[in-house]
């Protein structure tokens, strides 16, 4: 019985780790676009960002996942940055930058 038991827990665990990839992936919703050689620029809703090498948060801070901006090939996750407003954490692959809100 407990053998079961650990067996639903884990096809459970298992289930719950692939609707968020998928959520964070394919079924996330496309809110910007991002442009640039390097991929310096964030549009969001209107809203720019621009790449901060100096900025003082890091992806250690990013808070909830906004959604996808895409160049047309690649996706990038948008986090949050936790108790910054004019920051976001920009995602794809393994690599990612901090954008910080162009006034």
């Amino acid at each position: 019985m407990k053998r079961k038991t650990a067996v639903y827990l884990c096809v459970i665990l298992l289930l719950m780790a692939i609707a968020v990839i998928y959520k964070q992936t394919i079924g996330a919703p496309v809110i910007g676009s991002i442009s640039g050689a390097e991929w310096e620029c964030l549009t969001i809703d209107g809203t720019k960002y621009e790449i901060d090498y100096a900025a003082p948060v890091n992806r250690t801070d990013k808070g909830a996942f906004l959604g996808i901006a895409t160049n047309g090939d690649v996706k990038f996750r948008i986090y949050s940055i936790k108790k910054h407003d004019e920051y976001l954490y920009c995602q794809w692959e393994w690599e990612g930058h901090i954008y910080r809100r162009v006034h």
